[in-house]
């Protein structure tokens, strides 16, 4: 008997038993795993429930992950500094690597004006305005300050006359969204790197040969090509698959749009039929597959092998299909990645999600390529294809500089690298010329937005400086840190209508000790004051708190290197409160983290009555690579995770419902954003909380309006509701 792909090997194992019990007979057949030899003779059924049982612990301990199989060599997942040390991009990336550079400068006669300039620049002036106003340079005074690409080696006449070559020396030291000071002959110029163009650093292996028809090495372009003379009408086409976060939804849209930019189609846009009626013969399946990876749970990874296995299968048969692994596993593995899957083409990181084109050359001409090596984010020269024709994901910091004990994403997704504010206003202005109406900013640490640019910028500045793009109605962000975000930030958001009320803040424990174990930097009472403040500004603002690790109020978050306390985090919650009265707050909880007691288990829950979330997403805590909590030996058993994880979440629901309620009755402003697929007399559009609510309407005309929606009926995540007005 050998267990299909999707039953677990007990279930398989108690069905023989019983088939066998019923039958009278007796065997010794070895039968899947464990690989034991079984007589099913009275007795012997006890047997099979004994390894039945066992087999389930292991099922059990593959769900979270086993702390003795933890890798901590893996070569992706590196630590550049010490947690609590300031890490810079600059430390890291090979400047030599940076070919060329957009720039842009206003030119002044002394050092003491170009001073004043920087000073208006860290308030938060507009950098064009002030080269308008004050730029001795013509050329370029009329443009912003402009200067455009200066290149490193090869320099134009041009470029070489605005910005003499010590002052280009000094910028290439620098990075994206850095703004400085370079003397030249002609004066002082205040100087601002604006993009970069970045070589790519990749290792390139031959191909080895795959086992059965996959032995033949033709390159996939050869093979395509070959296709394309033979089957004309049939294009080349993508699949495209998204594990994890926001972070990597936004991703996919990029590297969905670099592959559309060559040429590719996605296999679902491929199948729709022809508008004259006709039947469209089958396309067959996609040429080129990309999995996003996330790493963040041991399951999430385990995922990624089960997902290549058709792929590779397909491969192994001789078909001419492309394999990517992108994503946090992908920086994760590396070159490992290959000898265990021999069939990929490419395995790369995140930060070389707007690349995918160029490396996918070497890898369709016969090579394995592998890019996880840091590297400056370069500016996007190809459009994301967009999940929606309403909302948009705009990434304004990449990376995490934060050392939390037991967490992969800063190895995996890099140190912070802050957008330029210009470049993302930019995009936000293109996205409302396409006709989007929300835009959801992204970073891992947002409230770190700006502290590794030079000069230092603030989240609070970026906000104000994208709040009021036309066309755009709604502006949110995510993911917030307790220990940066501000009262600023606060009143940001309350000065503007287009930003969303809505506050997403890892809190990560309840425990102060824990929470300095952490290095979080705050205590849970900061944490409640902040949302006191928000709550008191800003009524009916939802604020998120995200990943909230559970833990007794005086232990356990120093453990985890949060770097914040309990006490910190409790004053965060106050003043969101004190600001929104009638704030949403939802959480994300992980409990079972090694130490965790029955007792600081109960101080989640009971700090979760305290506050009363309006949803909760839960798990068990899970080792990962190269973290300081998998090495911890006091690592709680599955069943202990599994009972937690049950009870926290009864307690998630009733919260949650008790939550929604209180909408009933209400009049909400929702924007429309699509059709609901499982009763499509419905639309699907949320509340400035970010609370779904489905109503009847007709999509066609009320897609990206905002329309007036009393709530008849709550749910525990969602809402419904009759149309009152539109906006």
């Amino acid at each position: 008997v050998r267990p299909a792909h999707c039953l677990a090997t007990r279930d398989v194992m108690l069905m023989l038993a019983l088939l066998v019990a019923a039958l009278g007979v007796s065997t010794a057949r070895r039968v899947g795993a464990p690989r034991t030899a079984v007589r099913v003779h009275g007795a012997g059924v006890h047997m099979m429930a004994a390894q039945t049982e066992q087999s389930g612990q292991q099922q059990r301990q593959f769900r979270w992950g086993d702390p003795a199989r933890v890798r901590h060599d893996a070569p992706g997942v590196a630590t550049p500094t010490g947690r609590g040390q300031t890490v810079d991009a600059k430390r890291l990336v090979n400047q030599e690597d940076v070919s060329a550079m957009w720039l842009s400068h206003i030119l002044v006669s002394t050092p003491d004006m170009a001073e004043l300039l920087l000073q208006r620049l860290r308030e938060g002036a507009d950098f064009a305005e002030l080269a308008a106003g004050a730029s001795a340079c013509e050329a370029t005074r009329g443009k912003g300050g402009a200067i455009g690409w200066v290149n490193r080696e090869g320099r134009s006449e041009y470029a070489d006359m605005i910005l003499p070559a010590e002052a280009q020396a000094l910028a290439f030291a620098h990075k994206p969204g850095d703004v400085l000071l370079a003397p030249s002959e002609r004066g002082v110029h205040v100087l601002r790197v604006d993009d970069v163009t970045m070589r790519l650093r990749a290792s390139t292996l031959a191909r080895t040969r795959l086992r059965g028809a996959g032995s033949d090495l033709t390159p996939l372009v050869e093979a395509w090509d070959k296709r394309r003379r033979e089957v004309p009408e049939r294009p080349l086409t993508y699949e495209m698959i998204t594990m994890g976060c926001q972070m990597n939804a936004a991703d996919s849209e990029r590297m969905s749009g670099s592959l559309e930019e060559i040429g590719f189609q996605r296999l679902d846009d491929t199948r729709v039929p022809p508008t004259d009626g006709s039947e469209q013969p089958a396309l067959g399946k996609a040429d080129i597959v990309v999995i996003n990876t996330c790493s963040i749970r041991d399951h999430a990874e385990q995922k990624v092998y089960s997902l290549l296995g058709p792929y590779a299968d397909r491969k192994r048969r001789g078909e001419a299909v492309g394999i990517v692994v992108a994503g946090c596993v992908a920086q994760q593995e590396g070159e490992r990645l290959l000898r265990r899957v021999p069939e990929v083409d490419l395995v790369m990181g995140p930060q070389y999600s707007n690349r995918l084109g160029d490396l996918l050359e070497d890898a369709l001409n016969g090579n394995q390529v592998v890019a996880t090596e840091p590297t400056f984010i370069m500016e996007d020269v190809t459009k994301p294809r967009r999940g929606s024709a309403v909302c948009a994901w705009v990434n304004v910091i990449y990376g995490c500089n934060e050392r939390c004990t037991y967490c992969v994403v800063p190895g995996t997704r890099g140190v912070e690298q802050s957008r330029p504010m210009e470049s993302i206003r930019k995009e936000m202005e293109d996205l409302a010329a396409a006709g989007y109406k929300e835009i959801t900013l992204l970073g891992q640490n947002i409230d770190a937005y700006g502290r590794d640019m030079a000069p230092k910028r603030k989240f609070a500045d970026l906000l104000r400086f994208v709040a009021e793009v036309p066309g755009i109605e709604r502006v949110r962000f995510v993911t917030s840190h307790p220990r940066y975000m501000s009262e600023n930030v606060i009143t940001a958001v309350s000065e503007s209508p287009r930003l969303m009320p809505v506050f997403h803040i890892p809190a990560q424990s309840g425990d102060d000790e824990v929470l300095n174990k952490m290095g979080r930097g705050y205590t849970a009472e900061r944490y409640l004051e902040i949302v006191r403040k928000i709550r008191a500004i800003i009524p009916g603002t939802r604020f998120v708190l995200v990943l909230f690790w559970g833990g007794e109020v005086a232990c356990y978050l120093n453990k985890m290197g949060r770097g914040y306390t309990a006490e910190r985090y409790l004053e965060i919650v106050r003043k969101i409160r004190a600001i929104i009265p009638d704030a949403a707050i939802t959480s994300d909880f992980i409990v079972a983290t090694p130490g965790e007691t029955d007792k600081q288990f109960e101080a989640t829950l009971e700090l979760m009555r305290t506050v009363r979330f309006d949803a909760s997403m839960t798990a068990a805590y899970s080792p990962r690579p190269n973290t300081p909590m998998a090495l911890w030996p006091d690592q709680l058993s599955e069943d202990v995770k599994e009972a937690r994880l049950a009870q926290i979440n009864r307690l998630v629901g009733e919260h949650a419902l008790e939550a929604a309620e209180r909408f009933v009755g209400r009049e909400e402003e929702v924007l429309v954003e699509e059709r609901n697929t499982k009763r499509p007399e419905q639309v699907i559009g949320r509340t400035r909380t970010n609370r779904l609510v489905f109503f009847t309407g007709d999509i066609d005309e009320l897609r990206g309006t905002l329309v007036t929606v009393r709530i008849t009926e709550a749910r525990k995540f969602s809402l419904t509701g009759e149309l009152v007005a539109r906006a």
